[in-house]
């Protein structure tokens, strides 16, 4: 039974993967959390590989604090980065599969639609430059390797718009969303299942880089909005630009990405957000 190394495995991408393992019986999933497998310190993963042998590694492990990395850019880069070229090393070393995860954030957002996986990369925030650069190392790996990015992720784990969205509404009664900045909502659990479902695909490997995103693109108001009506909240969401509420980072105004790549090559049929949430937000009521 093939067997891959699920890092950071107490995030939550890596807790999405965990909650759908019994729908892949073909695979065995081995989740690693930080204090396990330290992606930055290679000694970890030989140590975890000589007790546990896979043939992939499944990278979750992520420094996703956006307006953090402002002022942390050493921690934001030392995963991010350093983190990835550790496990490329590793990796081409083991000749092992290597799936990681990137960020819309890499795009600087002026682009007139959505954004396809070889237009260029111009990060705005120290946080993007960090998952550019790990991009830029997996890109240049001599392992079979795919870096798959995703934009505005939300599941029932971890902290997240959606999750983040539901308790403010427990306290307020007016909420205050920015609508000027346009993307697309991912569901993590529909994005670990597709992941899983291309393991064995011929074609899994083609290209270094697939974007994955649930359309139509939206903005973070109308996100919110959907939000609120689905949890049937009386709370009053109200639009405001992004220049009325500063963040330590700067954000790209347009961060749609174009799933046509992943949908043609891989035959993926991916939904609609809208649905996408309606079921995340029912599995985050049954775990209240």
């Amino acid at each position: 039974m093939p067997s891959y190394l699920v890092t950071g495995s107490k995030g939550q991408l890596g807790q999405c993967f965990h909650s759908i393992q019994s729908e892949f019986p073909q695979y065995q999933l081995l989740f690693a959390p930080q204090s396990e497998v330290d992606i930055t310190q290679v000694q970890t993963l030989s140590n975890y590989f000589k007790k546990h042998p896979f043939e992939g590694i499944i990278n979750c492990a992520a420094y996703t604090q956006v307006d953090q990395a402002e002022t942390d850019t050493d921690a934001a880069r030392k995963i991010n980065s350093d983190g990835v070229r550790t496990l490329i090393k590793f990796a081409d070393a083991k000749s092992l599969k290597l799936i990681h995860f990137s960020t819309d954030f890499v795009f600087d957002g002026t682009k007139k639609g959505e954004y396809l996986e070889d237009d260029q990369a111009t990060p705005l925030s120290n946080y993007g430059q960090s998952k550019r650069e790990g991009e830029v190392f997996l890109e240049k790996a001599n392992c079979p390797s795919v870096n798959f990015r995703v934009s505005w992720l939300y599941s029932p784990f971890g902290k997240n718009f959606v999750k983040t969205i539901i308790k403010t509404c427990q306290s307020k009664t007016v909420l205050k969303v920015v609508d000027n900045q346009f993307g697309k909502p991912t569901n993590g659990i529909d994005l670990a299942r597709a992941v899983l479902s291309c393991l064995k695909h011929p074609d899994l490997f083609k290209n270094k880089t697939y974007h994955f995103a649930q359309g139509p693109q939206t903005t973070w108001f109308d996100f919110a909005r959907k939000i609120t009506q689905l949890i049937g909240s009386n709370c009053k969401v109200e639009p405001i630009s992004s220049l009325a509420y500063p963040t330590a980072a700067k954000r790209p105004p347009n961060s749609a990405l174009n799933t046509q790549r992943i949908e043609n090559t891989l035959s993926l049929n991916i939904r609609p957000w809208e649905s996408a949430l309606e079921e995340c937000i029912k599995r985050i009521r049954e775990n209240e």
